[in-house]
C-alpha cells in the first residue's frame, strides 16, 4: 500500500509511514478512498515537479537534454512525464483553437493548403472548431506512441513503453511552438466575403499564414531531430536504423495528422 502524505510505497499492514511518520488506513487513520486520493494526489504533485525538471534539462539543451532528462527518471515516472507533456500539448492546441488556430490549421499546413479544406476550416463555429482541434491533438500523440512503439520494436530497440511515451511528448514540445504563435497572432483565415452571386470566400492574410507556417516548419524540424535522438540515446536503436526509424515514425504521424484534419472537415 501506499502512504497517504507522501505518496511513498510502505508494507501492508503498517500502522505509520517510515518516511513521514503518518497515520495509515491500517491503524485507524485515513480510509481506501481517502488513501487512493491521496496517492493520486501525491503522483499528479511528483509529476508535475519531474515534468518542471524535465523541461528545464530539455529548454538548456533540446537534444543533448533528452537523453539526460529521461536518465533522471525511473520507467514509471518516464511514462507520467511523457504523458504530461502529451497533454500539455493538447491543453495548447485546444486553447490556440479559442484564437482560431489549431491541430487541423497545422494539418491543413501538411495538407499543402487545399482550397475547399480552407473554407470549410473557416466555416466552422468557434465551438465546433475547439472540439476538433482537441481530438485531432489527442490523434496525432496517440499516433506518434503507437509509431515510435512500432519503431522500436521493428528496429530492435531497447527499453520499454515508457521510453516510447516520453519520446513522443518530448517530441511534440516543438509543436506547441506554432499554437504559441497562433495564440498571439489569431487565424491567417480573414472574414468571409460575398460576390454578386452570393458565393462566399475567405481572404489568407498573408503575413500572419507565412507567420504560422514558418514556425510550423521550424517546429516540425526540431521534433525530427527530438526523434532522432530518442531513437538513437534512449531506445539504443543504432544510428543508422534511427534515421529510417524517425523518418517512417514522421511520415505516418503526419499522413494520420493530415487524413484526421481532413475527415474532420468532411
Amino acid at each position: 500500500m501506499f502512504c497517504v502524505s507522501c505518496g511513498q510505497r510502505i508494507p501492508d499492514g503498517a500502522v505509520r509511514c517510515a518516511s513521514c511518520g503518518a497515520a495509515t488506513a491500517a491503524s485507524g487513520g485515513p480510509s481506501a478512498t481517502a488513501a487512493r486520493r491521496a496517492r493520486l494526489q501525491a503522483l499528479i504533485t511528483a509529476g508535475a515537479h519531474d515534468a518542471l525538471k524535465a523541461l528545464t534539462v530539455l529548454r538548456k539543451s533540446p537534444l543533448a537534454g533528452l537523453g539526460q532528462s529521461f536518465a533522471m527518471l525511473d520507467p514509471n515516472r518516464a511514462l507520467i512525464v511523457g504523458g504530461i507533456f502529451c497533454g500539455l500539448f493538447v491543453l495548447l492546441g485546444s486553447l490556440a483553437a479559442m484564437r482560431g488556430v489549431g491541430m487541423i490549421e497545422l494539418g491543413m499546413a501538411i495538407d499543402l493548403g487545399n482550397v475547399s479544406l480552407t473554407e470549410s476550416f473557416a466555416s466552422l463555429t468557434r465551438g465546433s472548431f475547439i472540439a476538433k482541434a482537441f481530438l485531432e491533438g489527442l490523434g496525432l500523440a496517440g499516433a506518434l506512441i503507437v509509431t515510435c512503439a512500432l519503431a522500436r520494436i521493428v528496429f530492435r530497440g531497447g527499453g520499454q513503453f515508457a521510453g516510447d511515451v516520453y519520446i513522443a511528448g518530448a517530441s511534440l514540445l516543438p509543436l506547441m511552438v506554432p499554437f504559441l504563435v497562433g495564440l498571439i497572432l489569431g487565424s491567417a483565415i480573414g472574414s468571409p466575403s460575398y460576390d454578386g452571386a452570393g458565393r462566399t470566400s475567405f481572404t489568407m492574410l498573408t503575413w500572419k499564414d507565412a507567420a504560422l507556417k514558418l514556425s510550423t516548419v521550424l517546429a516540425v524540424s526540431y521534433t525530427t531531430l527530438m526523434l532522432y535522438t530518442g531513437f538513437s540515446k534512449i531506445t539504443g536503436v543504432p544510428e543508422a536504423k534511427a534515421a529510417l526509424a524517425t523518418a517512417i515514425v514522421l511520415a505516418f504521424s503526419l499522413l494520420a495528422l493530415s487524413l484526421i484534419a481532413r475527415n474532420l472537415l468532411q
